[in-house]
Parts: C-alpha cells; structure tokens; sequence
C-alpha cells in the first residue's frame, strides 16, 4: 500500500507546482493593468530604442503606466501605452525617455499636464520631450571661439606693430601738454577766481539786508552758495596740486608702463588665439572633446550613467530586523538576524543568519569490520549537529505578488509572498531542502507575517509541512517533519539607526 501512497503523493505535488507556476507565468505575462483600470494612449518617438512591451511609465520614480505596443509609422515609432485612470492626465501632458542604468535600459517619465487643461480623452497623444544632446553645447563653444578670434585679431590690428606703439606714445604726448596748459590756466586766474568769489560774498550779505522778511529760506540758498564755493576751492586747489607734483621722470615710468601692460597683453592675445587654433582643429583632449561629437557625445552618456549610478546607491534603504519563533513539537526557538537592502520600491536584497535548533542533519555509513555478534556488519546513522544556517536571496516585486530567489537556510529554495492591506498583511511560503535525502519531500513552509504596530511584526503559520514527524531514538527530539510556530520581531531602518548613533558609547 505504502509503494501505492508514495507516487501518488509525489505526482500531487508535481501536478501543484505545476499549476502554481502556469497561473504565476499567466499573471506575470498579462500584465498588471487592464482596460478597465487604464486609458490608451500613444505617442510618436524619433529614437524607440531601449524601449520594449513592459517597460515602465513612471511619475516621480512611482510607476503609473507600462507600454502595451510599439511599431513603425512612417519614419517614427509609435509607442503604444497604458496609463493608470487615478493619474490625472491632462491634454498638454507630456512625455520624455530616460536611461535608467549602464546596460542601456530606458523607461518613460511622464509629465501629467496642468490642471486648467482639458483631459486627456482614450487613445489620446503624448507630446514628446527629445532631450538636448551635446549638438547644442557644441555649436555654442565653436560661436563663442569664433567671437574670442576675431577680439584677439582686432586688438592685434590695433595695438601690435610699431603703427599701435607710435598712437600710444603720440597720446601720451597730447596728455602731458594738456596737463602743462591747465596748470598755466589754473595759476592765470586763481587771483581772478579770489575776487569773483569776494563779490559773491557781497552781493550775498546785501541780498540778505534786502530779504528780512525771508530770511529762513535765503539761508538755506546761501548755505548752498557757500558751500558750492568751498567745494570748487577744494577742487581747484587739489588739482593744482597734482598737476605740480607731476615731473618728467614720471610721466616717463608711466610710459614705460603702459608699454609694458602692451607687451603683456599682446603675448596673451596670442596665447588665447593659440588656444582657440587647438580647440579648433581638435587638438589635445579639450579639442578632441569639443570637435569630436561622437566622442562629447559618449562623454555626456557616461556622465549621466555615473551619475544615476550615484543617485542608486544614495536611495539605497537598509533595514535591519531580529525575529524569534517558537516551534511547538521542537520546543524550541528559531532566532533569524536579517539584513534587507532596498535599492527601489521592487527590489531587495536579502541576507540573513537563522539559529533554528534542528541544526543540520547529514547521513553516515558505518562498517564494522569485522562485525561484532550483536552488529551488522554495515548500518546507516543519522548525525545531527547545532550549525547556524544563512539565507541570501535577491526578490522582485509584482504589484502585490514578491518572488524570491536564492539561498534558503543554506540550501537552494524559492520563495512567494503575497501582500494585503497595504503590505500590512503577507502570506509567505518557502520551498527548500529539495535534494536532503532525509527527507522525503521538498521542505515547504507557510505563513502569516502582519506588522502590528511601528518597527513591530507578529508570524505564525507551519513549517515542513509535507513531511512527517521524525524524532531521534535516544533523546526523543524532533530531528525533522511538520511543526507549528509563533513568533515576533523587530526591524529599524537606516533613518532609524542614524537617530540611534548619537546615544551608542563609544570606546
């Protein structure tokens, strides 16, 4: 009977896994956005490529739509797309593609459209955004260099040869004799300049016998008078001050001076002229960069990609979690010590230690030879020993379904969870332990995980479901089979563990 039961429950759960794996391919194919939940749109792309059917439309990195069709219209692609209906798409919204990482992937970022816009009805168009390339920034550094040659030949014209040396030195000239003729003017009629100011000073005083009866506002005229005068006194006798102290042997170290700033700036017009025949011509590596599009062009690519790169790794979350659950036929605990790093809202990466207190149990072959009177001469022993387990698993997130795959409590497994209530509530079910030959089926383990409060999760379900209990002679301990288990935890984030470092001692 037992050679009966045995196949059959192995075809039973072949048939099983079977079906779960046609429906999980069907759901995954189809799609998670239907018409009825969507609206069609299309846009009109002159490059589709890194685009395909399921790449993701996305607002603010959350994704609101994925693409259903793409084919060739003329000489542009259209691309076909659907759009989730709680987005309030509007008639000016518009689309633009985006690399998404190094190895050439492109998604969608959408721009919904402004409010005071009128919806966007089905099968509506998207405007598309191109992108600026490094066309653009070339054509504007080749303008600017060409601007920069014709300066730097105009001052040459002007300035260099001994024509500019003769115009510098003729104005020079026309300055020093200015100065000698305003000095003589100044001394000419300074006596002039005294009387005129004393006749004012009269003319004021009988200003004011005459204007009694306005006296407040003539003194505010002739305060201004007065000091209008004080001022051109201060002027002139400043000014005649400077022109005095002004010798030859001055104005010949100015000369020099000027000559010398002339040098100086010719050799640096020709150096910048120099330069801008480099850049030109494509010369060392800011001209090949400049001349070089395809080369500026790949320069800007791989810019972006470092610096979306960069941009991962800072929004990469690191969760941090301990769980202890009591196993009710073991009795006993299985203490895990998680790590979980969450690049994006779809991913995780899953590293963890499990102290479970089954431990590992290996099957041994012992010969006696020669066999003893009461011993066989070969017989097999199972060994059990206390070893901490790991996990490592790399999880894909589709809409409310988790696949996991990887590394489950040191053997090769697979995992599925199902997520209600805004994540607050999961389903969990593990498949591991397929090639232990002390066991007879597949270890599968199911659950229920519900995040109670903050930082704070409660888990029950059963464990090794489809195998029977199976207990060492001696001792009476559950070695392996079903078993039923409670348990809670705790999980901090890295923001969590930041606010923590200040109050942790340190030696």
């Amino acid at each position: 009977m037992k050679q009966i039961v045995t196949p059959f429950r192995v075809g039973m759960l072949v048939l099983v896994a079977g079906a779960f794996l046609f429906v999980f391919l069907a759901f995954t194919s189809k799609g998670g956005l239907s018409d009825r939940e969507s609206i069609r749109v299309h846009s009109f792309f002159k490059d589709a490529s890194g685009l395909g059917i399921k790449s993701r439309i996305q607002i603010a990195g959350i994704p609101v739509g994925e693409i259903v069709a793409i084919e060739l219209v003329g000489s542009k692609a259209r691309v076909e797309m659907r759009i989730r209906k709680d987005v309030d798409l509007r008639a000016d919204a518009t689309i633009a593609k985006r690399s998404e990482s190094l190895l050439g992937d492109y998604l969608l970022d959408l721009d919904p459209g402004t409010p005071a816009a009128q919806a966007m009805p089905e099968n509506g168009e998207l405007t598309v955004l191109d992108e600026k390339g490094m066309d653009q920034l070339l054509k504007s550094v080749n303008a600017i260099a060409d601007d920069v040659k014709q300066v730097t030949e105009s001052l040459k014209g002007v300035l260099g040869g001994e024509e500019g040396q003769a115009s510098l030195q003729a104005i020079v000239d026309n300055v020093r004799e200015l100065t000698a003729h305003l000095n003589a003017t100044v001394k000419a009629s300074e006596d002039r300049l005294e009387r005129i100011l004393g006749n004012v000073e009269q003319v004021t005083a009988d200003v004011r016998d005459l204007t009694q009866g306005q006296q407040s506002q003539l003194r505010r005229v002739a305060d201004d008078i007065e000091a209008i005068t004080g001022d051109t006194r201060a002027l002139i006798t400043a000014f005649r001050q400077s022109v005095e102290g002004m010798e030859g042997e001055d104005l010949k170290q100015s000369v020099a001076s000027v000559k010398e700033t002339l040098s100086k700036l010719e050799s640096t017009v020709s150096n910048v002229e120099e330069i801008s025949r480099k850049i030109r011509d494509g010369e060392g590596t800011v001209g090949a960069l400049v001349s070089d599009e395809r080369l500026g062009q790949r320069v800007s690519e791989t810019v972006e990609d470092l610096a979306d790169f960069a941009n991962r790794i800072t929004r990469t979350q690191l969760e941090v979690g301990i769980r202890s659950e009591y196993l009710v036929n073991l009795g006993g605990a299985r203490n895990t010590l998680g790590l979980r790093l969450i690049p994006s809202s779809d991913r995780a990466y899953i590293i963890e230690i499990v102290d479970d207190g089954l431990g590992t149990t290996e099957t041994t072959l012992v010969r006696n030879l020669p066999p003893g009177t009461d011993q066989p001469a070969a017989q097999v022993q199972l060994v059990t020993r206390e070893q901490l387990k790991f996990n490592a698993q790399f999880a894909k997130r589709f809409y409310f379904a988790t696949l996991r795959l990887g590394v489950k409590e040191s053997t090769g497994g697979a995992g599925l969870d199902l997520h209600f209530l805004n994540d607050s509530l999961a389903l969990n079910t593990d498949v591991f332990n397929v090639s232990v030959q002390s066991l007879q089926y597949p270890r599968v383990r199911a659950g229920l995980r519900y995040q109670a409060f903050n930082h704070l999760v409660v888990t029950a379900g059963v464990d090794d479901a489809l195998n029977p209990i199976v207990r060492d002679t001696l001792t009476n301990q559950v070695i392996s089979g079903r078993d039923f288990f409670l348990g809670a935890g705790i999980y901090f984030t890295d923001d969590d563990l930041k606010s923590l470092l200040p109050f942790i001692p340190l030696p």
